[in-house]
């Protein structure tokens, strides 16, 4: 996929395309703002863009090596921003890196997917010409992390069902003795923890940018961007409970699993008495030794027979009456 420079005018997108090229010149241009959106950047067009648009090397760098960590730097004239846009697939969370550079009157955005997952995005900006003429990049920047945290709501939501999903098979349904349902336990535990090193890192982000530069960031985005710190507060609680709920079903899972091994350990045990004394009986009986009370007893063949059926009635009484059986 090529690179996708996207011009808005007085808050309006400019039809017409615009080659990568001129970019830089056009962002210059009175009540413009310029956006580039990259997908899998070569080092040569990042290079390029640093030379146009006065990035910061160090800037570029995080762009070119992925899976960094999420964050905001301020330089002179432009933020960096890392953050991780969250899409549920099969089941399963998966973080999706964008690196942006913000200014007053440009925004680049670098990705390292081919799936175009800022195509909302591209929508509410169409649908919000007010604020790009007056906020620019600092509503893009705004708009880019909303865009974010929005997914962030519909990733929760799924994984929400899945723990509640979890918690009744391991702990109330009909095969929770059995091992049935860890590995999915494991995994939705995996993604919370991957899924809370995105979002955590974000309120710091958004601390930065309450404490603003107003060359890019103008005040009257301040409530904005204190309403999406309050939604970033939300979600990583709402992940911290999900991991609470998962390791508590872990848990009692194991009782549940515990408790039902002692059970079986008890029948077994109460068993092998039942099945052992008769055994030590007949044993006795059987040494064939010449001379041996009742050896030649017309009953001791009945009597053995006899002692051991009492014998092994009496134990399942006593441990029927004790609960092992």
């Amino acid at each position: 996929m090529n690179a996708s420079v996207t011009t808005y005018r007085n808050g309006r997108r400019v039809a017409e395309s615009l080659p990568l090229d001129r970019a830089f010149e056009v962002s210059r241009e009175p009540d413009t703002f310029v956006w580039i959106d990259l997908p899998h950047p070569h080092e040569d067009v990042l290079e390029s863009l640093q030379s146009a648009f006065g990035l910061h090397p160090l800037a570029v760098e995080d762009a070119v090596h992925a899976r960094q960590r999420p964050k905001i730097e301020q330089y002179e004239g432009f933020f960096a921003l890392v953050a991780y846009a969250a899409a549920v697939s099969e089941e399963r969370i998966e973080l999706r890196e964008i690196t942006a550079y913000i200014a007053r009157d440009f925004a680049i955005t670098v990705r390292h997917e081919e799936a175009d997952y800022l195509a909302d995005l591209r929508t509410r900006l169409d649908h919000a010409p007010e604020e790009l003429t007056h906020y620019a990049g600092g509503f893009f920047g705004y708009a880019l992390l909303d865009h974010v945290v929005d997914g962030y709501f519909v990733a929760i939501d799924e994984l929400q069902d899945r723990v509640e999903a979890l918690e009744e098979r391991l702990v109330y349904g009909p095969k929770a003795s059995t091992g049935t349902g860890l590995e999915e336990a494991f995994t939705a535990r995996h993604d919370v923890i991957l899924f809370r090193r995105a979002v955590a890192p974000l309120r710091e982000v958004l601390n930065v940018l309450m404490r603003r530069d107003e060359a890019v960031l103008a005040a009257e985005l301040n409530d904005y961007v204190r309403d999406l710190y309050d939604h970033v507060v939300r979600i990583s609680e709402d992940l911290d409970t999900a991991h609470d709920l998962i390791s508590a079903a872990l848990e009692a899972h194991l009782s549940v699993v515990s408790n039902t091994l002692n059970e079986v350990v008890l029948k077994v045990s109460a068993w092998a008495a039942i099945i052992a004394l008769p055994t030590v009986i007949a044993s006795i009986y059987g040494m064939n030794f010449s001379r041996m009370p009742e050896l030649h007893w017309h009953l001791g063949y009945p009597y053995a027979l006899g002692l051991m059926a009492c014998s092994g009635l009496a134990l399942y009484a006593l441990f029927r009456r004790h609960h092992w059986l």
